[in-house]
């Protein structure tokens, strides 16, 4: 009749948060939410540029880059956000970050569907 209580989940997960720990899961959040900054800016920039001539290729490269950056800093805010779960510290900003790249991804999806739409 002695049996133990079963403990709760977290207190046998790990040890306690490291300083640095907390320090690079912050790091990477600025520079997540950073990335999602920059590549919109970088959107901005791209639609407004004109396809004239040998332009069409610079605005190609451009979309290359950007799909490019995107699709990497999705994976590297999801790697993040997995991290910090399993760690116990807080994700709410890799969550966004990922979530605004992926906003970001399909809307560019969609725009240049509707761009090759109307060829």
């Amino acid at each position: 009749m002695n049996t133990p209580l079963p403990s709760s989940p977290q207190s046998s997960s790990s040890a306690p948060l490291s300083r640095r720990a907390v320090w690079a899961s912050r790091t990477l959040d600025v520079l997540l939410l950073g990335l999602c900054v920059a590549l919109g800016g970088l959107s901005y920039y791209t639609f407004s540029l004109y396809c004239e001539s040998f332009g069409c290729l610079g605005v190609g490269l451009l979309w290359m880059l950007w799909a490019g950056l995107a699709a990497v800093g999705w994976v590297v805010a999801l790697v993040v956000r997995a991290w910090q779960r399993r760690r116990g510290l807080g994700s709410w900003a890799s969550g966004l970050a990922s979530t605004a790249l992926l906003v970001m991804g399909v809307a560019h999806l969609l725009v240049w569907l509707g761009k090759m739409a109307l060829k």
